[in-house]
C-alpha cells in the first residue's frame, strides 16, 4: 500500500495543468479562476453585520460563557440602512440586524442566540 505522500507525488508527476482560457461568465459555473480577481470598490462601502445580534468590542466579550456571562449595557439599535450616531464605548453594545452598518468602536457582532437581553434594565448578557 502506498503512503499518502508517495501517491500524491505520483499523481502530480502524471498530470499537467491546463492552459487558461477566457469564457463568458454564464459558462463559468464549476470552473476555477486562473488568476486573482479584485473588485474596484468595496460594496457595501462600510463594515456591516452578517447576522442579527449585538455589536461589541471583542476584547470585552472574549471568554464569555453561559456560566460566566459578560454583562453590557445596550446603547441603542441600528437597523439596516441606518447609522448609529455614537460610538460603542467600554461596557456597551448596540443592537444590530443583518446588513446594519457596524457602529464606530465595535469590531465584532455576537449573534442574538448567544445573548439574553433585559429590556427593563437595558442590560445584555453575552453568554457565548
Amino acid at each position: 500500500m502506498l503512503e499518502l505522500e508517495e501517491a500524491l507525488s505520483r499523481i502530480l508527476l502524471a498530470i499537467q495543468p491546463l492552459d487558461a482560457e477566457s469564457i463568458p461568465l454564464a459558462e463559468a459555473h464549476g470552473r476555477i479562476c486562473a488568476e486573482t480577481i479584485s473588485a474596484a470598490l468595496d460594496l457595501p462601502a462600510f463594515d456591516n453585520s452578517a447576522m442579527d445580534g449585538y455589536a461589541v468590542r471583542a476584547n470585552e466579550v472574549t471568554g464569555a460563557s453561559a456560566t460566566k456571562p459578560v454583562i453590557l449595557r445596550q446603547l441603542g439599535r441600528v437597523a439596516a440602512g441606518e447609522t448609529f450616531p455614537d460610538e460603542v464605548t467600554a461596557g456597551g453594545c448596540v443592537r444590530v440586524f443583518t446588513g446594519s452598518a457596524l457602529p464606530r468602536g465595535s469590531d465584532a457582532v455576537v449573534m442574538q442566540e448567544d445573548t439574553v437581553a433585559d429590556t427593563a434594565t437595558g442590560q445584555v448578557q453575552i453568554c457565548d
